[in-house]
């Protein structure tokens, strides 16, 4: 046996290994531009009574896919139902899951707010470090469209939202 072959396979070796560790070092040490985004929907426009509308999911799924692939850590707080639209800004009863999301170290607070009577969302963004809104984005539906091309113009919308973060 001639000891050639053997040392040009321990020289090929040493380079995949070489190579190897020059892209662990350089996934390791890329920046990383993920936010922890904590998503709560509050739906509006219908009695408490209702047992549901599949619009309100449609629009939590839609925030939560977006933000997700996005790159982001997300969570979620379940699903709020009021009689009435919350005022502008803040609305007090989104407190105890902003609290939550602050306390289990996310940056931001997403409340998209579904008025199913006007088929309208606002998306409120706020940073946990205050409750000062730092970005509103006001979405107009179409009853007239598919459940498909609406959860598809859904995903564009939280997208803007969602490359706010990116920044």
């Amino acid at each position: 046996m001639s000891k050639q072959p053997i040392f040009e396979q321990e020289i090929s070796m040493l380079k995949k290994i070489i190579v190897a560790g020059l892209f662990l070092w350089f996934v390791a040490t890329a920046p990383v531009t993920a936010a922890a985004v904590s998503v709560l929907v509050i739906e509006t426009g219908q009695p408490t009574a209702f047992p549901g509308n599949q619009y309100s999911a449609l629009w939590e799924n839609g925030l939560l896919e977006v933000f997700f692939d996005s790159g982001h850590i997300v969570t979620n707080a379940p699903l709020l139902r009021l009689d009435e639209n919350p005022a502008e800004g803040f609305p007090n009863e989104a407190e105890r899951d902003f609290d939550s999301a602050r306390e289990g170290g996310m940056e931001y607070f997403v409340i998209g707010i579904v008025d199913t009577a006007e088929y309208t969302v606002y998306l409120r963004l706020f940073s946990t470090k205050s409750q000062k809104m730092i970005r509103e984005q006001i979405y107009r539906g179409k009853k007239s469209v598919s459940m498909k091309d609406e959860y598809e113009n859904i995903k564009k919308a939280a997208g803007v939202m969602s490359d706010h973060l990116n920044g």
